[in-house]
């Protein structure tokens, strides 16, 4: 059986080839190998020192950002349904209502934030009673009743502060907080001065 020429030339140009990739997949392996802690000391490569590089990098991000949470701006917070909850106990013993009448905070109202030059937690909410809610309780959770702002220094427990219908008044929390989280004062603060023409 004769082969065809043209094959012949095609297997002796895919040898090299096998060879080139064979030699790659043993130098990636060989690499491998010597990153790993039991390897012997190895030299310095260009992509080892690009590891480096970027550890150094990411332990910075770290150092940055554990710096923030300890100082500078205040930070907006998730508020998880552990914090409701907390909010919700602080509520109801600021106002002496029964717990099992109050359902918890509406939804969508919750605000919560660390204040890094005071050390504190600040949280802004709404309640919401119960569908058997008494007419009392009822009654005792609505106009400013039905809101608080609260404060919880770092470590310690949440503690109502004000109350306020709509958004805080100024001066009930932080003047950044008012900022981040884009308050606006209600017409009946107390302490808003109305200008007549």
């Amino acid at each position: 059986m004769t082969v065809d020429p043209r094959f012949r030339t095609r297997s002796r140009r895919s040898i090299p080839w096998v060879a080139t990739l064979v030699a790659t997949g043993a130098l990636v392996l060989a690499a491998c190998g010597s990153n790993s802690p039991s390897a012997g000391p190895t030299t310095t490569s260009a992509s080892t020192t690009t590891t480096t590089t970027s550890s150094s990098t990411t332990s910075t991000t770290a150092a940055a950002s554990a710096t923030t949470t300890t100082s500078g701006a205040a930070q907006n917070l998730a508020a998880t349904a552990a914090v409701k909850s907390s909010l919700t106990a602080a509520y109801v013993a600021h106002n002496g209502l029964p717990a099992n009448e109050v359902a918890g905070t509406a939804p969508g109202s919750v605000y919560y934030a660390f204040e890094p030059s005071t050390n504190t937690y600040w949280a802004i909410a709404s309640f919401v009673p119960t569908s058997g809610a008494s007419q009392q309780t009822q009654v005792a959770m609505q106009d400013d009743g039905c809101c608080g702002v609260f404060t919880q220094p770092s470590g310690g427990s949440w503690k109502f502060q004000a109350s306020f219908l709509g958004e805080p008044c100024p001066g009930q929390v932080p003047a950044d907080l008012e900022t981040l989280w884009h308050l606006t004062y209600p017409g009946d603060c107390p302490s808003t001065t109305t200008i007549t023409s």
